[in-house]
């Protein structure tokens, strides 16, 4: 009987250890996986932060978020991450279907990013972002629909944090969305008031700056216009360097030209 409840012991305190052993083991890949996946993050954010120097670091960054993607298919992040290059590039290609199809996945991406978590504010500016540009491409119709949808995953990511950057980049969206928008979905005063609260948010936000000149430009405001894209392009620190070297900046010398 001793022998017997000894023997039970012994594989009692095996099991045991092979648990705490499986244990540590788990632990231990989820901890390796988790540092990868910053890492990735670190390196695709650097890499994106160069696009203006060269646009095959947009390439480079898309695979480092796609094994993000595939090592953690629950990591929202990842997934609005990987629909953000996407867009990037989508922004450089020519030919208008390979376009469309690029916004379609940022779109399918950034809406799995808020399925898994509906809070996600990055997701739901991507979302927003994505069915604006689908609408700038699509008939009538179908831009109708795609605007509504914009304007109500933009709107959320505001309400969800309106301090968030995506947030005050959802702010300048909707302002293109109501100041270039037909009737009835034109606004005006509404365009006005979110460029004004973007600019406010982030004074070295280019394209907020742009977009509130653009604004100005339309309500026959010229000497605020004026105003406004050269405080845009004296802007020392822009937020996002990359945007404002290749768009925001050429923008504005080119709505100052006009206005001039």
């Amino acid at each position: 009987m001793q022998k017997r409840h000894t023997c039970l012991n012994t594989r009692f305190f095996f099991a045991c250890y092979m648990f705490f052993f499986l244990y540590l083991t788990v632990c231990g890949f989820a901890d390796e996986k988790n540092e990868r996946i910053s890492e990735i993050f670190e390196q695709g954010w650097a890499l994106e932060g160069q696009m203006h120097l060269d646009l095959a670091n947009l390439d480079k960054a898309e695979a480092l978020y796609e094994e993000a993607v595939r090592m953690a298919p629950d990591n929202e992040e990842a997934k609005w991450r990987l629909g953000e290059i996407i867009f990037k590039k989508a922004e450089e290609e020519k030919d208008k279907a390979r376009r469309i199809k690029m916004v379609e996945r940022t779109v399918a991406l950034a809406e799995e990013s808020i399925a898994i978590n509906p809070e996600s504010v990055g997701g739901l500016y991507w979302a927003g972002t994505g069915y604006a540009r689908l609408a700038d491409m699509s008939g009538i119709l179908s831009a109708l629909k795609q605007v509504k949808l914009s304007k109500k995953y933009l709107h959320q990511a505001m309400e969800t944090d309106e301090n968030n950057r995506f947030a005050i980049l959802s702010g300048v969206i909707l302002a293109a969305i109501y100041s270039e928008a037909p009737w009835p979905l034109k606004d005006m005063d509404q365009a006005l008031k979110l460029a004004k609260w973007a600019v406010e948010k982030d004074p070295n936000l280019t394209i907020a700056s742009l977009r509130l000149g653009k604004i100005y430009v339309a309500d026959g405001k010229k000497d605020m216009a004026k105003k406004e894209l050269e405080r845009c392009l004296a802007i020392k620190k822009p937020m996002y360097v990359w945007d404002a070297i290749l768009y925001d900046w050429p923008g504005a010398k080119g709505v100052l030209e006009g206005i001039k």
